[in-house]
């Protein structure tokens, strides 16, 4: 009966610290991507094209074209069309695979690096806003909570160039 009680409240705890946790992003996303978007437009970037340039920026080798359609995820013709687009743009670069010529690999260009940079920096700058809201009880207690998410690999991989 105790584990069954105690295993109850995990699972509530779980599912209101997700309720929360989704209003604090809803949040952000409604009041600090202004300058995302701004950027976004300015660029004539989809939201397609950003996910699968930041899925070729994350990855420690250029990627099969099948397999960046995966990540993001599209049908591999969908994804065909994508990076034709990025690739006129001279973000990204396509050539054959060395050992199968019918294979063909992408990877961004030093032009799709610093989009992603831009992109960053125009995310960070709402988020830097936002924190200037934060009293410094609020600062502090996001500070603490933050450090301990930070220590995850998978979290820190995902901060700032420089950081």
């Amino acid at each position: 009966m105790q584990a069954t009680v105690q295993a109850s409240s995990t699972a509530q705890t779980s599912s209101t610290l997700s309720e929360d946790l989704y209003a604090l992003v809803v949040y952000l996303h409604k009041t600090c991507t202004a300058d995302l978007f701004e950027a976004m437009g300015l660029l004539e970037l989809t939201i397609t094209q950003i996910k699968l340039m930041h899925q070729l920026e994350g990855s420690e080798r250029e990627l099969t074209l099948k397999e960046a359609a995966g990540r993001v995820p599209l049908s591999v013709p969908a994804a065909s069309r994508t990076v034709d687009d990025l690739v006129r743009r001279g973000f990204i670069q396509r050539h054959e695979d060395s050992e199968d010529r019918r294979m063909k690999r992408i990877g961004l260009t030093d032009d799709g690096r610093s989009v992603i940079r831009r992109l960053n920096a125009a995310r960070l700058n709402g988020l830097e806003q936002f924190t200037q809201t934060l009293t410094d009880d609020e600062r502090r207690t996001l500070a603490q909570a933050l450090d301990t998410l930070l220590a995850r690999p998978d979290v820190a991989v995902c901060r700032p160039e420089g950081m």
